[in-house]
């Protein structure tokens, strides 16, 4: 049968008049159960353009041309009801008591330099990264914070001096070929010190900058990706579930129901089909369906699981899940865990000198202090299993989530995962994430900008004081506090890395806070649109 969604009203009426009948509870979590689905990844009834996209004309040297670009709604909008579109009070936007923001800064000269930050005038510099050509690169910053370029030759001397400013103003430029006011001489200088490929990767940073400032004047935001051959960064594929205000649900169904039960280790074994030997049908019964949620009064196994998402914040877009993984599937998951070894959790380089040989640099400056390791979707049919949950949940093929065959999802031309790998981590006492991004900045003649769009965690205790996942920059007209998700056992949490125009989220930063008494558990997926690279 055809799935789709029923109207948000009617579905919270079904809700609490069947409550009793959509709840179980196994080992002391419930499990919501569904008789039939109301919307599986490929079938919700909900296409509409986003009401936050609005048609933008802008300019780069090419005549005008106009797109799609995401305004933020207006604040009272995120204070009503499904049922009420009224709203009586009238709120006005918190500043938040987090003032950081994303800085990416761009080097638009033909050297490799070293990137410092200094802790103040004259102060210790700290060797943050090394910045090839006309390459780019970010870290999460504050207002004050200083950044500084020198060659490798000469680390004493400072090249170029960037003090951040407050947001929004995100983007730093090293331009050593530019004189004010003299474009002449400008052209002068660019005709002579750079060859074609150079020239063109200047071009390119030029159009970017010169999109950003528009998109700035109409949006209020930063233009964090880049203007590239065909224009702005294209706007996310996947589906990418809609905040319009506070408490928002939506309902989407699974038949990868719970697991209630666990099969004997010695049929946990590895899964080792491939490619489209991996695809199951609506009509084929999931793995291992006899350790599964069963009808309380049939006890057959369940068809159909429901999975509510409801919305914390509305920019940055953040949705809790509740009962996500049910407690025998948490206590495979730590089973595991006893046997993988845990190593110091690292930052990754959100910059665009990946893959290139340039040394690694090693941060003295701590923002994660965890540790962490990788649970591979073939290590047993239960993580395979959570693998595809997790695609239901945000309405994603899960063939986009393993290595396809060669007849799976044509139009795409890589067969890889556009997820990575499941990332087990560990807090104990004390340890933390700071605020930061998940996401990372293309070089300039990347046309596809693959990026994470998505971030999935999910808890596996909640025996713990701290831990909470905040979000410092939500959008909101009550609270200058940042919004904090309390770990509960078997919840996800779901935020998106992107805006529905392909931008980056600076408001999606966020941070893991320090433990106070116990330790945290928690698996997390990153997903990329439109490919992992």
């Amino acid at each position: 049968m055809a799935a789709k969604f029923l109207p948000t009203r009617i579905l919270w009426a079904l809700a609490t008049l069947s409550a009793a009948s959509l709840l179980q509870f196994h080992s002391g979590i419930p499990v919501v159960q569904a008789e039939e689905p109301s919307c599986d990844w490929s079938s919700c009834d909900d296409t509409d353009i986003d009401p936050a996209l609005k048609e933008f004309t802008y300019d780069v040297g090419d005549g005008p041309q106009t797109t799609m670009v995401y305004v933020e709604p207006d604040l009272n909008s995120f204070y009503r009801r499904a049922s009420d579109d009224t709203r009586k009070k009238r709120y006005s936007r918190v500043k938040p008591a987090f003032n950081g923001l994303a800085g990416k800064f761009i080097n638009m000269s033909k050297d490799s330099l070293d990137f410092y930050w200094e802790s103040h005038a004259g102060g210790t510099a700290h060797l943050m990264r090394h910045y090839t050509p006309f390459s780019t690169g970010g870290t999460g910053t504050f207002p004050s914070h200083r950044f500084f370029l020198s060659t490798p030759e000469a680390p004493d001397v400072h090249l170029h001096l960037w003090i951040v400013k407050e947001y929004p103003e995100n983007l730093y430029v090293y331009d050593p070929y530019i004189v004010k006011d003299d474009p002449e001489q400008t052209e002068r200088n660019l005709q002579k010190q750079l060859n074609k490929k150079e020239r063109s990767q200047y071009d390119k940073w030029k159009k970017t900058l010169l999109y950003d400032e528009q998109y700035k004047a109409f949006t209020g935001r930063t233009y964090l990706a880049n203007y590239g051959d065909n224009g702005p960064r294209a706007p996310p594929s996947h589906h990418m579930w809609r905040a319009d205000y506070f408490g928002q649900e939506h309902w989407v169904t699974t038949k990868e129901t719970h697991f209630v039960s666990l099969p004997p280790m010695s049929e946990l074994g590895r899964v080792e089909e491939t490619g489209s030997q991996r695809a199951l049908k609506e009509s084929d019964p999931r793995y291992f369906q006899e350790y599964r949620a069963k009808d309380e009064i049939t006890q057959e196994p369940l068809e159909y699981m429901n999975m509510t998402l409801k919305a914390l914040s509305c920019a940055p877009r953040v949705f809790e899940i509740l009962n996500f993984l049910s407690r025998k599937e948490i206590d495979h998951i730590l089973e595991l865990a006893g046997g993988i070894s845990l190593k110091v959790s690292t930052t990754g380089d959100v910059g665009s000198n990946k893959g290139e040989n340039v040394k690694k640099v090693e941060s003295d400056t701590k923002v994660r202090t965890s540790r962490n390791s990788w649970v591979e979707r073939e290590r047993s049919p239960i993580i395979d299993a959570i693998y595809r949950r997790a695609a239901d949940l945000a309405r994603i093929d899960e063939a986009l989530l393993r290595r396809r065959g060669r007849d799976e999802v044509p139009e795409m031309n890589s067969k890889k995962s556009v997820s990575e790998t499941l990332q087990l981590v560990h807090y104990d006492k004390t340890q933390e994430y700071t605020a930061h991004h998940d996401f990372g900045y293309s070089h300039i003649d990347d046309n596809v900008q693959g990026a994470r769009f998505v971030t999935i965690l999910f808890y596996l205790n909640e025996d713990m004081v701290g831990g909470q996942t905040a979000f410092p920059r939500y959008v909101n007209g009550k609270s200058f506090h940042e919004l904090q998700v309390k770990p509960i056992a078997g919840k996800a949490v779901l935020f998106y890395d992107q805006l529905p125009d392909g931008n980056l989220d600076d408001f999606s930063q966020h941070s893991a806070k320090p433990i106070i008494s116990g330790e945290k558990w928690l698996i997390n997926l990153w997903i990329w649109d439109p490919e992992y690279v």
